[in-house]
């Protein structure tokens, strides 16, 4: 089953509704004949797109490779069509707006071959505008030529489709159906057996104190990645400082080795990015430390040899596991015991029938009698291979005719039973990706601009798709919303694996498998959809027309990009290496995406970027460096842009930024400082705004963006100056953004790119009355978050109580009574609450079975832990987290009431005791008192109990919090990027470095 329209996706499906654009904007200085000539090719174009929509890829089958060959290069030829007449419309705006000399206009464009005809030769000295309008005479007349000849092509050789109508609404209501791929998002099928074994090796309780580094060897596709993660998530806590770090075939080990030392230590950016200096850095923060590291996925000793260099001996129990696909590599890369390898081997029969079952129908759910016996040998044909299960399983998940499981058992070889290689992988994912709905393939296939071992963010991702117009748009719904729904669809199908996922259950990141990556690698090299090349392909033979691009210099320095193609037509770039490899980028002047993640080995370097406001098509810019980026004063040049992304040191902001009223999503370092008149972009939806250095009119404008979503609020306890009046205007400011969905306040972070929120002691901690009432709150709001680290409101906010969408709530109160318990427990959607109480409640606070329905995650800090849990409450909650004062002798219990109700379905209690010695605390007596009061005879949770020097004081004066990691997250699958026991923010923040965190919802 071939596939190969998806390209076309952008590239035609959205022609019409440009077209009318033009015709419209620009109809009265159209040459003479274009108002009648444009419609007809509109009208052909629709009919092309109407065939487009109905062609069946099954129609081909049994027919002649070479009717199959001639299809493919219709479908070429009509996707080459549409990016002309897309380059063309972009130059003529541009032209027709003054931007640009008639020289960027005017550029040789592809002649038809078919039929000779002469073109139009300029004369010399002709005014600009009459140059343009005889250029777009003569486009005119090929594209027209062009399309009929298409239509031409298809109806002469009988391609298949047809040109009916379509109903597009109708065919494209499942895309917000996503719900059904909810289940077991996160897991590819744990093997238990490898589990327990590496458990085992890499307990610290009662286990060898020196260093131990483990070895899971596997195929590729047998699951070493999910149980590392599995392992990681379980064991972090007992270790000091952890990290989990990807590496790939070709690692970037600079990239590499600041993503361990941005976990190991968040709070202090890197001095500089030369690798000793790296490698001396981690060395010299793990010295006597107990440390977690998980390396997954080497492929080369010489990649182990530099990562081992910054990881010291000790005996202080530290633990390192690393996965392979290569045998000898284990023995080659470490001088420990050889012992601990472990040979990770297939799934067998039962388990691999209770994945693809649990994937296809759900957990606890049977197969229908019709069929079970095709299921089964689906199930032999994936050879024990997680990968392969669930992939072939959530393909199914969509079909259940038996002619259609046939057909899927009938295309799945044998291979993987005999060889697990990787041929036979890419016949299962071919046949999975082959089945995508048609809106997906484009999407899985601009996937393939980034590399293996990188984490993508949804948010940055969704924008990327409406940008390259790959989203469909559906009546009444917003299009950032579908392209979430397009997001979730593919992890639902598994092809592509959650990273980051929230309390909330919202997946917020993804990495994609080295073999689904080398899949759609392939793919879109065929269909000439994106290029992606690497430092070792500079060479490399490519298409003539690029349209998006994705050059990976790794650690090279002296590398530039190929000479041997064209760089106008270039849509999305992406560029990842060193700052010396960086192109011009102007040479790209119809960029609609530009990715830049470089870096230089002094951080005194500087990157010119003041001629990027000639990019007149600009719509995405993300920059993430270690270099200080030299902006032009004005960008008003940039009338298209849509998102602003900035994680690098500026120079200055510039001064007209306020004016591109066109501005959805801006992120600038958290230190940035905005022009005046911020209140005037009223498009913004997302904006991270630095609370210090900003003027109060600043702030008080911050009101009038009536269209902002996500609005996070950064601020530094070294410049408190005027901090307190200016956050006594959030009042006004809430009230006003009637479409609100998520409001943060956060510490200002000092680390680069992957580190998270800045750890450090702070005195600084603001009591805030006027937030306590807030008359007409933001109906939509789902997260808030006000971190008690910066701010305590003096009492509980009634208000709160009626946000019936409220689903993560983490604040400070000086106090808490009873009826705020109550509050709280009404809230219908609370999924995870975060409280710290200021002061010694008057009373234990009580939670019954008539609230908190939906609440899966509970935090509670005081000093003393008084709390009860009535039989049947808080029946969803999953993870308890608890800190406060140790227990003295002429004090109650310190361990909550009512421990025992919560067994059945808590999964995890996490305690932090404040105490004068913690070396002298009885640890394993605490531990063994929770244990007991979930009773011997149930299955009670994970328990881990943690004790710290300082204490939770419950006068109001001299309150400290004991070392909590505010601003930091809590890791569900693998937080690469998190240090330190993650703390405050219990859900996953997007990797930003200075930028805003995410949207806890991440839509």
């Amino acid at each position: 089953m071939e596939a190969p329209t998806c390209a076309l996706w952008g590239a035609m499906f959205n022609l019409p509704r440009r077209i009318e654009v033009l015709l419209r904007r620009h109809g009265n200085i159209l040459p003479k004949g274009a108002e009648e000539e444009i419609p007809l090719i509109k009208r052909d174009l629709e009919e092309i797109i109407s065939i487009l929509h109905n062609h069946d890829d099954e129609e081909m089958e049994g027919h002649a490779s070479g009717a199959i060959m001639v299809r493919r290069c219709w479908l070429k030829e009509v996707r080459e069509l549409g990016y002309d007449i897309e380059d063309c419309i972009d130059q003529y705006e541009h032209g027709a707006a003054g931007c640009s000399s008639s020289r960027s206009i005017l550029h040789p464009r592809r002649k038809i071959t078919r039929r000779r005809r002469r073109t139009i030769k300029m004369p010399p000295r002709l005014p600009d505008k009459l140059k343009q309008r005889l250029w777009m005479a003569n486009m005119i007349r090929e594209f027209s030529l062009r399309v009929q000849e298409a239509l031409q092509r298809h109806g002469t050789y009988n391609l298949g489709g047809s040109s009916s109508s379509t109903n597009d609404d109708a065919s494209s209501d499942h895309r917000l159906s996503v719900g059904e791929y909810a289940h077991d998002c996160r897991h590819f099928g744990i093997h238990s057996t490898a589990m327990d074994k590496l458990r085992e090796w890499l307990d610290v309780d009662g286990g060898e104190e020196k260093l131990k580094a483990v070895f899971l060897v596997g195929a590729g596709g047998v699951g070493k990645t999910t149980v590392a993660s599995e392992l990681y998530g379980e064991l972090r806590r007992r270790f000091e400082c952890g990290a989990f770090v990807r590496t790939s075939q070709n690692p970037n080990i600079t990239r590499l080795l600041i993503s361990v030392l941005s976990q190991v230590r968040p709070q202090q950016s890197p001095e500089n990015w030369k690798v000793h200096t790296l490698i001396s850095s981690i060395r010299t923060h793990l010295q006597d430390k107990r440390y977690l590291i998980i390396i997954d996925d080497l492929w080369a000793t010489s990649t182990w040899d530099i990562i081992k260099c910054a990881l010291p001996d000790g005996n202080n129990c530290s633990r390192i596991l690393t996965t392979t696909e290569i045998e000898d590599l284990a023995f080659q890369s470490y001088d420990y015991d050889y012992k601990y390898v472990f040979k990770m081997k297939p799934l067998g029969e039962d388990d691999s029938r209770d994945l693809f079952f649990s994937t296809v129908f759900g957990p606890n759910s049977t197969c229908p009698t019709n069929l079970r016996e095709v299921s089964c040998d689906i199930i032999r044909k994936c050879g024990g291979l997680p990968l392969a299960i669930v992939t072939i399983a959530s393909l199914l998940a969509k079909l259940r005719k038996w002619e259609q499981w046939g057909y899927v058992n009938k295309n799945l070889g044998y291979s993987l039973m005999t060889n697990p290689t990787m041929e036979g992988i890419e016949q299962v994912l071919n046949l999975s990706y082959n089945n995508l709905p048609q809106h997906l393939k484009p999407c899985m296939l601009y996937l393939s601009i980034y590399q293996e071992d990188y984490i993508i963010w949804k948010d940055d991702l969704v924008n990327q798709w409406m940008v390259e117009g790959l989203i469909c748009g559906i009546q009444g719904h917003d299009n950032e919303e579908i392209s979430g729904t397009y997001f979730e669809e593919l992890v639902g199908r598994k092809m592509i694996q959650p990273v980051h996922i929230n309390e909330n259950g919202k997946v917020l990141s993804c990495v994609i498998h080295p073999m689904v990556l080398n899949f759609i690698k392939c793919k879109s090299i065929e269909e000439n959809f994106t290029t992606a090349i690497d430092h070792s392909q500079i060479n490399t033979v490519i298409a003539d027309k690029v349209r998006r691009l994705s050059i990976h210099f790794g650690n090279t320095k002296d590398v530039s990009i190929p000479t041997n193609m064209r760089l106008s037509q270039v849509r999305t770039l992406a560029i990842f290496g060193f700052f010396k490899c960086m192109p011009f980028i102007v040479d790209f002047r119809l960029l609609k995406v530009l990715i830049l993640h470089f870096w230089d080995d002094e951080d005194s370097t500087s990157f010119d970027l003041t001629k990027i406001s000639e990019l007149f098509r600009l719509r995405y810019l993300k920059i993430i460096s270690n270099v200080t980026l030299k902006l032009q004063k004005q960008i008003q040049g940039l009338q298209h842009l849509e998102t602003l992304k900035i994680d690098a040191r500026v120079s200055a902001v510039p001064s007209d930024i306020t004016h591109l009223t066109g501005l959805l999503h801006l992120n600038l370092p958290a230190d940035t400082v905005l022009p005046d008149g911020i209140g005037q972009m009223t498009s913004l939806r997302t904006l991270s705004f630095y609370l210090n250095g900003n003027s109060i009119e600043n702030v008080i404008s911050l009101g009038e963006l009536t269209n902002i979503r996500d609005l996070q609020f950064t601020c530094s306890s070294i410049q408190p100056d005027n901090l307190k009046k200016k956050m006594q205007c959030l009042r006004s400011i809430i009230q006003k953004l009637k479409n609100l969905k998520s409001i943060t306040l956060l510490p200002t972070r000092s680390s680069y790119a992957n580190s998270l929120e800045d750890a450090g002691a702070t005195n600084m901690r603001i009591h805030v009355d006027d937030l306590s009432c807030v008359s007409s709150p933001p109906a939509h709001l789902e997260r808030l978050e006000l971190l008690p680290r910066i701010c305590i409101l003096s009492y509980f906010p009634m208000w709160i109580g009626n946000l019936s969408k409220l689903c993560i709530l983490k604040i400070g109160v000086r106090e808490l009574v009873k009826n705020d318990i109550d509050v709280l427990g009404g809230l219908p959607a609370l999924i995870v609450l975060s409280l710290y109480v200021h002061t010694k409640p008057e009373e234990i606070i009580v939670f019954d079975k008539t609230g908190f329905p939906v609440l899966k995650y509970l935090k509670f800090n005081c000093c003393v832990p008084w709390l009860r849990f009535k039989e049947d409450s808080v029946h969803n909650l999953r993870k308890l987290k608890l800190g406060y004062n140790a227990h003295r002798a002429d004090e109650e219990s310190t361990i909550p009431d009512g421990m025992e109700y919560l067994s059945l379905h808590l999964n995890e209690v996490s305690v932090k005791i404040g105490v004068a010695d913690p070396e002298k605390y009885d640890k394993l007596s605490a531990e063994l008192e929770y244990k007991l009061a979930f009773g011997f005879d149930m299955i009670h949770p994970t328990v881990t109990i943690r004790c710290v020097k300082h204490i939770f004081d419950c006068k109001v004066s001299k309150s400290r919090l004991a070392q909590e990691d505010y601003g930091k997250v809590e890791q569900h699958e693998i937080l690469e990027e998190d240090t330190d026991v993650p703390d405050e923010v219990d859900e996953i923040k997007q990797d930003y470095g200075q930028e805003a965190s995410k949207r806890a919802d991440s839509k």
